[in-house]
């Protein structure tokens, strides 16, 4: 009897446990639902006075029609990426103001204000505008960049922009993978998401939940779902500096073209890593240092060029008038060879 009655107490004992175990499981999966939306709303709150509207009136000609030119209107995204004592800067995508006739920004409170165009580069689809700050302007802060290798895949992001000039829009997604080739710039390596974007978001940016900027919306595929990109932001820091400093990127040119080498081109040259040249430009730095189609960039400033991607990405940073050393392999020899770049 003793033990029928023990053998209930613990069939009691442990329905209670197992009660107890979900209804605590629930509560945490509650709480972490709370706690996402409670660290997006701070995001939100954080972030929306930084992101604008950019509006572009530009030239346009139809052709084989008399009086062909008009204004015409395109629009896109930005947001404030640094302060002075006289002007916000806001960065937004080159494709986004080139052209313009007058560029128009639209912020948080709905105040639109002209902008001045800093600089643009063409190459890396970044430019950057700048607003004179008016009153209203004044308690507007830079948003916040990340560090480019803090952004891992399978990480929440939140794209920011005006799709369809609807005004700022935030939309929730996932790193869906890094260092994306998409064939439109030769300095790729985009961060692939999620996230939905739509015309108008190119500009706006890409934040991780932290509320930090960790790219700058360029492109979506339009046939596709799920497949916008974004620029990454060390590449946007440089752009950026450079053109608040400068007005425009100045970049090194050597003159040179290159393709990555095959499979079959490695184990038959027994390299891991390097470029293949095959074009050197007529009167080029290149040329006038020796350098030949054929030949294969193993360094640069003795850094491994284990792509194209890789050489476009070092070259972004070197400005004209510069020495480059350039380890190559010709005919199975090493052979370093120096050079000065020229002005692109």
């Amino acid at each position: 009897m003793d033990n029928e009655i023990n053998v209930r107490r613990y069939t009691v004992l442990l329905v209670l446990l197992v009660l107890f175990l979900v209804s605590c499981e629930k509560k945490r999966e509650k709480d972490t639902v709370e706690y996402l939306q409670d660290r997006i709303n701070r995001i939100v709150n954080q972030t929306n006075k930084s992101i604008v509207t950019v509006y572009n009136t530009h030239l346009e000609k139809i052709k084989f029609i008399p009086d062909n030119e008009f204004d015409d209107e395109s629009i896109g995204s930005g947001f404030v990426i640094k302060k002075d004592l006289k002007y916000l800067y806001i960065v937004t995508n080159a494709h986004v103001v080139e052209k313009s006739k007058s560029i128009k920004v639209k912020f948080y409170n709905n105040r639109s204000y002209k902008a001045e165009l800093a600089g643009l580069d063409e190459k890396t689809d970044i430019a950057v505008i700048k607003v004179s700050i008016h009153n209203p302007l004044r308690d507007i802060a830079p948003l916040s960049l990340a560090r480019e290798k803090t952004v891992k895949i399978g990480s929440f992001v939140l794209a920011v922009g005006s799709p369809y000039n609807l005004g700022t829009t935030y939309t929730l997604g996932i790193v869906s993978a890094v260092d994306r080739d998409v064939g439109i710039s030769p300095f790729e390596g985009y961060i692939q998401t999620d996230a939905s974007m739509n015309p108008g978001d190119s500009g706006g940016p890409l934040l991780d939940m932290n509320g930090q900027v960790i790219g700058i919306n360029v492109a979506v595929v339009q046939s596709g779902q799920g497949l916008g990109f974004a620029i990454p932001v060390d590449v946007v820091k440089y752009v950026v500096n450079q053109i608040v400093k400068y007005g425009k990127l100045e970049r090194g040119y050597i003159g040179i073209t290159v393709d990555d080498l095959s499979e079959e081109q490695r184990e038959k040259l027994n390299v891991d890593s390097g470029v293949l040249v095959v074009r050197v430009q007529k009167n080029s730095p290149a040329m006038k240092a020796g350098l030949k189609s054929g030949d294969v960039i193993i360094k640069l400033n003795g850094e491994l060029i284990h792509s194209v991607k890789k050489l476009n990405r070092i070259l972004l940073e070197i400005k004209p008038n510069q020495m480059v050393e350039l380890e190559i392999l010709r005919n199975s020899q090493k052979i370093t060879i120096n050079l000065i770049t020229q002005t692109e």
